[in-house]
């Protein structure tokens, strides 16, 4: 069994009045430096406004992935039901002997009825992704006009300003 020697570092050696001197300076520091800023309401308003919506951006994914996986266990769950039911139903319905003249047109109308829900479920699949292209360009175009609108009024207020100081 080796054993190591580890160093001590500067901080382990200090003691609690050193540690309490470098905290109280850093403190100040910090006091004065904030007394320095000035911060305006447009400030406060965009940063923390800016830290809420960075934050919703960083869990979005993990939201996205947690919902997926619910609604594919659902699904998952829903799928094992009938498969279940299935194997019970077979042997009782076997029994019954329906005909299979019948039992083939009751097929039918059934492949028909999935069919219709297969092409509805791809329908609103690509009427959600064209809708989802929609609000992004309606967003992209809003953001430019507001840019505009923005260059445009600094530039109002700098005549205004140029006015003002003659």
């Amino acid at each position: 069994m080796t054993t190591e020697k580890t160093e001590i570092s500067a901080v382990d050696n200090m003691t609690k009045q050193e540690m309490t001197k470098i905290i109280k300076a850093t403190k100040r520091e910090d006091e004065s430096s904030e007394k320095e800023t000035v911060v305006s309401i447009c400030d406060v308003m965009k940063n923390n406004t800016s830290e809420i919506i960075q934050k919703i951006e960083t869990k979005f994914p993990t939201y996205a992935q947690l919902y997926t996986d619910l609604y594919t266990k659902y699904l998952h769950t829903i799928d094992d039901l009938y498969g279940t039911c299935y194997l019970s139903e077979k042997e009782f319905f076997d029994k019954l002997g329906m005909d299979k003249a019948a039992l083939r047109v009751f097929d039918a109308y059934w492949r028909s009825v999935t069919n219709v829900v297969v092409s509805q479920i791809d329908m609103a699949a690509n009427f959600v992704k064209l809708y989802v292209q929609f609000r992004l360009a309606s967003i992209d175009s809003c953001d430019k006009m507001t840019h505009t609108m923005m260059d445009n009024c600094a530039r109002a207020w700098n005549q205004f300003n140029s006015y003002n100081k003659k």
